[in-house]
C-alpha cells in the first residue's frame, strides 16, 4: 500500500500538476474579485499572498490523495468509487491542513479586511459550525477536476488501444504478405517447367554431352525456387542464387538471357524478404533484351540493367511497389546512359 503510494506520488505528471495549481490560482482569483470594493491599503500585497497559498496548499493535499486512486486498476469495477473516496479523504484533508496554516499566516484575509472596516472583530476561522460547508465548497470543484482528468485519462487510454490494435493489424499483414511472398516463392511457373522438361528429354534423345548440365541446372533451380518450409525468409545470397538458376534456366529454352554479375560480399547472409528481386528480373527479360545484369549492395540493393525505359509504371511494378510498402520499404528506379537501376531500401 506505501509502496503504491510512494509509486503514484512519483508517476506525477507535469500536466497533471499544472492542472491542480491552475485550478489553485482560478479560486484564489475568484476571492480576490473582492478587491474591486473592499478598500485594503498596503496590505495588499499581504491579502493576496494568502488568498494565493491557501488555495495551492489545498490543491497539493488534494492532488496526493487523487494520485493512488488514478494509479490504480484502470479497469477496475470499483475505480469510481475510488476516486470520489479519495476526494472526499482530500477535501477533508485539506481543511484539516488549511484551518491551522489560515491562522498562524500573519497576513489579513478579505474576511479580515471587511471586518475591520465595519468595526467588527476579525473573522474565526476555527468555527466549527462551517467546517462542513467548507468541506463541501472544496469537495465539489475537486470532484468536478478528478471527472475532467478521468475523462482525459480515459480518452488517452482509448486512443492507445486504438493505436495499438492499428500496431498489431499493421503486423498481421506484414505476416500475411510474408505467407504470400512465401507462397509466391515457392510457385514455379508451368510452362517453363514443362519446356525445361522437355528440352532436358530432347537433349537425351540426342545423346547432346550438354544434357546432364541441364538436368544439373534445372534440379539445382528447382532446389532453390521450392519452398523451404524451415525458413521463414530469405538471404540476398538465396535471391541471388535464385536470379542465376533462373537465368540460367532461360539460356537452356535458346533464350538470350542477360549475364548475371553478384557482388555481395559478407552481405549475402542478410536477411532479405524473399520474391523482392527475381520479378524485376522477369519484368526486364520480358520488356527488353538486356544483355548484363547486376546485383551489388553499398549500404543499398541495387538491381541494375544495360538497357534504358525498364521504369515505366506497369501492373507488375505497382504491385511490387505495394508489397514494399507494406513492409515499409521503398523501390527507386533510376534510367538513363543506356542503363536502368532498381535501388531497394529496406527498413532498419
Amino acid at each position: 500500500m506505501i509502496r503504491h503510494v510512494l509509486q503514484s506520488w512519483r508517476s506525477l505528471r507535469p500536466k497533471e500538476a499544472l492542472a491542480f495549481i491552475s485550478a489553485g490560482l482560478l479560486f484564489g482569483a475568484i476571492d480576490l474579485t473582492l478587491l474591486l470594493e473592499l478598500p485594503v491599503g498596503d496590505q495588499l500585497p499581504q491579502v493576496v499572498a494568502r488568498h494565493l497559498v491557501v488555495p495551492l496548499v489545498s490543491c497539493v493535499v488534494l492532488l496526493l490523495c487523487w494520485l493512488p486512486a488514478a494509479r490504480s486498476n484502470p479497469v477496475h469495477p470499483a475505480r469510481r468509487q475510488r476516486l470520489v473516496a479519495a476526494t472526499l479523504i482530500g477535501s477533508v484533508l485539506t481543511i484539516a491542513v488549511v484551518y491551522p496554516l489560515a491562522a498562524a499566516l500573519p497576513w489579513p484575509s478579505l474576511c479580515d479586511v471587511y471586518s475591520m472596516t465595519r468595526g467588527k472583530p476579525k473573522c474565526n476561522v476555527f468555527r466549527f459550525t462551517a467546517v462542513i460547508g467548507n468541506t463541501l465548497w472544496v469537495f465539489m470543484p475537486a470532484l468536478m477536476i478528478v471527472g475532467v482528468l478521468e475523462f482525459l485519462t480515459l480518452r488517452r487510454r482509448q486512443d492507445q488501444a486504438a493505436q495499438d490494435l492499428l500496431r498489431e493489424h499493421s503486423q498481421l499483414r506484414r505476416h500475411a504478405l510474408a505467407s504470400r511472398l512465401a507462397a509466391l516463392q515457392a510457385q514455379v511457373d508451368p510452362a517453363l517447367l514443362f519446356d525445361a522438361l522437355v528440352a532436358v528429354e530432347q537433349a537425351y534423345d540426342r545423346r547432346d554431352a550438354s544434357a546432364s548440365a541441364r538436368l544439373e541446372r534445372l534440379i539445382r533451380h528447382l532446389r532453390v525456387a521450392l519452398p523451404r518450409l524451415r525458413d521463414a525468409g530469405a538471404t540476398l545470397g538465396s535471391e541471388a542464387e535464385l536470379i542465376a538458376s533462373y537465368l540460367d534456366l532461360l539460356r537452356d529454352l535458346g533464350g538470350d538471357p542477360p549475364t548475371f554479375d553478384c557482388e555481395l560480399g559478407k552481405r549475402g547472409a542478410a536477411q532479405l524478404p524473399p520474391m523482392l528481386l527475381l520479378p524485376l528480373v522477369q519484368r526486364a527479360v520480358r520488356l527488353g533484351h538486356p544483355g548484363h545484369c547486376w546485383l551489388n549492395v553499398n549500404g543499398r540493393i541495387t538491381l541494375g540493367f544495360d538497357e534504358e525505359g525498364l521504369c515505366s509504371d506497369d501492373a507488375d511494378l505497382a504491385s511490387l511497389r505495394e508489397r514494399l510498402a507494406v513492409l515499409g520499404a521503398q523501390l527507386v528506379c533510376r534510367s538513363g546512359e543506356g542503363r536502368t537501376e532498381f535501388t531497394l531500401e529496406l527498413p532498419a
